[in-house]
């Protein structure tokens, strides 16, 4: 894993590249927050990694330290490779096909590279790629605009709503409904006139007086309702609905100011996504072997990060500018995956550009996909690497996470969910190793974290503010500190 590609394919996955865009579409201090931290973190533990190398094991006996580390990487590849074929799942859905085209496609992919010996070494080839493809988008969009992502940024800061484009397709066709993620219901705060092209029901909870009334319409073809400011709209409704244009889409925040404003009280939530990025990294990077690079290559890791920075910061601001509503009921990061701005391109020329983003992201996938066979490869306890040239375990790795994306789920929070079980489970031994002779210690330090971890995952917590929301949300700030504190008290015993 000595390589810069390897390094970057590994944690610039491509759900966690739109994952920053996400978070800046929903709150700009937050986005900046986790862009920042997720490139960071990334330097500290190259930083760190001049440290001491644990010893090789031996080939024909495996420690139950080895093991463990294995088993535990194993587990997460998996969970990783779930989340980002749920993501082209997704993408595949809110572009009108069928869920199971993308999932289908890229898991046979990914599986199909990883199992043929030429194509093993091509990681390199595939981040070039990725970043062709995806910068492509972002530079028309930018010329076609005549704004530079800073000006964008400052209009963006300064609307003073965020309202439906007349080119939106929520304007133009229409949309169903259930395809956006989520289930909170749709609070309008002005008279709004939805339309249904294609009939069906809806429910809504309209305000009467101080009362709300559940409502159930049974619409005809090209039927309008109109719904007022404090009428919610249900999400289980599976129809085909237009909004009017210029009116404030439902869920985005009142205005640019608001959205660049930062929201108190958030200070422990940053540090729970810190501490769980930071041993993630650790463990995916240095667990079970040491990383050097020179000089050279962390400058290099360093401007692969801040090109993702860069591009995310400005992928974010062109989309709230030309396509607000990608605000609509809360964000999701397959909508990222989506070209705004549809009118300022050609109909030929806008599929053109919506193909490049989707070859990036699916370069993206199969770099990370390639990069982490290889990382497995390396921490094989006989020392040949079997691991990583076995095609049948990666099939079923491919083919469980396959199977695993047809139930819905948000590939952000699994990402989190692996990088902190993981990192709870390794990243304490990884960024401050024992010495010779103590992997008894790491592993024991390993099972206390990974029990705290889950622990805190599954037990239920009421209220979502503070430090319990904060333990809810990120549960490796009692699982990284429990498996630290092991390997502490150990080091002073024989």
């Amino acid at each position: 894993m000595t390589s810069v590609s390897r390094v970057l394919a590994v944690w610039l996955t491509p759900v966690s590249l739109l994952a920053v865009p996400a978070a800046l579409v929903a709150s700009a201090a937050d986005g900046l927050w986790l862009g920042l931290t997720l490139s960071l973190v990334l330097l500290v533990v190259l930083g760190l990694a001049g440290g001491r190398r644990e010893p090789r094991p031996d080939p024909e006996r495996p420690g139950a330290g080895q093991l463990f580390r294995v088993v535990t990487l194993l587990v997460a590849v998996g969970m990783l490779l779930w989340a980002n074929i749920a993501l082209a799942g997704d993408v595949a859905l809110w572009l009108g096909g069928q869920r199971w085209q993308g999932i289908v496609i890229t898991a046979t992919l990914g599986w199909l590279l990883t199992a043929w010996s030429p194509l093993r070494r091509s990681a390199p080839l595939l981040l070039a790629v990725a970043l062709v493809a995806m910068l492509a988008p972002l530079l028309q969009i930018g010329w076609a605009s005549g704004l530079p992502p800073i000006a964008a940024w400052d209009r963006v800061a300064t609307q003073p709503s965020f309202r439906f484009p007349p080119s939106s397709p929520w304007v133009t066709t229409g949309r169903e409904l259930g395809v956006a993620r989520g289930r909170a219901p749709l609070v309008f705060d002005e008279v709004h006139r939805l339309t249904a092209p294609a009939g069906g029901v809806l429910r809504a909870r309209t305000l009467d007086g101080t009362r709300l009334a559940e409502i159930e319409w049974t619409l005809a073809p090209g039927q309008t309702i109109t719904l007022r400011a404090g009428d919610e709209l249900s999400r289980s409704s599976s129809l085909r609905l237009r909004f009017e244009a210029d009116k404030h889409v439902p869920g985005a925040p009142p205005s640019g100011m608001a959205w660049a404003e930062d929201r108190p009280r958030r200070w422990m939530r940053r540090v729970g996504l810190a501490v769980t990025l930071l041993v993630g990294a650790a463990a995916l990077l240095r667990a079970g072997l040491t990383i050097r690079l020179g000089r050279d290559g962390v400058g290099f890791v360093a401007a692969g990060l801040l090109v993702a920075f860069v591009w995310a910061q400005a992928w974010a601001v062109y989309a709230m500018l030309h396509a607000p509503d990608v605000l609509l009921g809360g964000v999701s990061i397959e909508r990222l995956l989506e070209l705004p701005a549809p009118i300022l391109f050609a109909e030929p020329w806008r599929r053109a550009l919506q193909g490049f983003l989707l070859v990036g992201a699916l370069a993206a996938f199969l770099a990370s996909s390639v990069a982490l066979r290889e990382r497995l490869g390396a921490l094989d306890p006989t020392g040949g690497g079997e691991i990583g040239r076995d095609p049948g375990l990666w099939a079923g790795l491919f083919g469980g996470a396959a199977l695993a994306s047809f139930w819905p789920v948000d590939p952000w929070a699994l990402t989190l969910l692996a990088l902190g079980g993981v990192g709870c489970a390794l990243g304490p031994a990884a960024l401050a190793p024992p010495r010779r002779g103590r992997g008894l210690l790491a592993t024991t330090a390993g099972v206390v974290g990974l029990v705290a971890f889950v622990a805190t995952a599954v037990v239920p917590v009421r209220g979502s503010g503070g430090l319990a929301g904060a333990l809810a949300a990120y549960p490796a700030l009692v699982g990284a500190p429990a498996g630290a504190l092991v390997l502490w008290l150990g080091r002073g015993r024989r």
